[in-house]
């Protein structure tokens, strides 16, 4: 799918119709809110049902970032975006990863379509990004607990049951820490408890790389 911007995928999805949208932009234009988030405050879409929408639709993963274990939330990773961006841009930095041999941000947002923000962040670092979908209460909660350090920070929205495929096939339980155990594979990111939309072409997976 090619790069679609956000109320374009709704209604490609059939999630909201022009009307919905129209009003949608009309509310980011007044209020000064992102797309996704005036279209849940109108009520015409879920934020989980936004997320599971993008992470089908967009073949990437739909990550609890809750589960993250805090100690790997390092300086390091934080720097690698600042609090203003992560609250303009509603992306939130998780894990440096090697993947495929290659260093890699491992980064979670509830706008995946913020393609700009995304090739400006990649030539900034001289690293490439992996982008996940997050709920946006649940970006906000990280950039709370992490940024802000307000250690009473309760997320407003979990997502239950992520499950991975591992190397034999086998959809798992699910995990304390995501950011290590997720799959990876050469087409394919990772999936969610949702599994594979239903238009995925078959992959040929490998064992699990850290």
């Amino acid at each position: 799918m090619g790069r679609l911007r956000l109320g374009e995928l709704l209604i490609l999805e059939r999630k909201i119709d022009d009307t919905q949208l129209k009003s949608g932009l009309a509310y980011q234009r007044r209020w000064g809110k992102k797309l996704g988030e005036s279209l849940v405050i109108l009520g015409f879409i879920s934020e989980l049902d936004l997320c599971q929408t993008l992470s089908k639709a967009m073949r990437i993963p739909l990550i609890d970032v809750t589960k993250i274990d805090s100690a790997k939330v390092t300086r390091e990773v934080l720097d690698k975006v600042t609090v203003q961006q992560a609250r303009a841009s509603r992306v939130v930095p998780l894990a440096i990863k090697s993947i495929r041999g290659k260093t890699r941000l491992v980064v979670a947002s509830s706008d995946p379509t913020n393609y700009k923000f995304f090739d400006d962040l990649q030539f900034k670092l001289s690293m490439p990004i992996l982008v996940m979908v997050a709920p946006d209460s649940d970006v906000e909660w990280f950039i709370r607990k992490y940024y802000l350090g307000d250690s009473e920070a309760l997320p407003l929205n979990y997502i239950d049951e992520i499950s991975v495929v591992t190397s034999s096939g086998q959809v798992g339980s699910s995990i304390p820490d995501p950011i290590s155990s997720i799959f990876w594979d050469e087409n394919f990111t990772g999936v969610t408890n949702m599994g594979r939309p239903p238009y995925a072409k078959p992959i040929k997976r490998k064992s699990d790389e850290d």
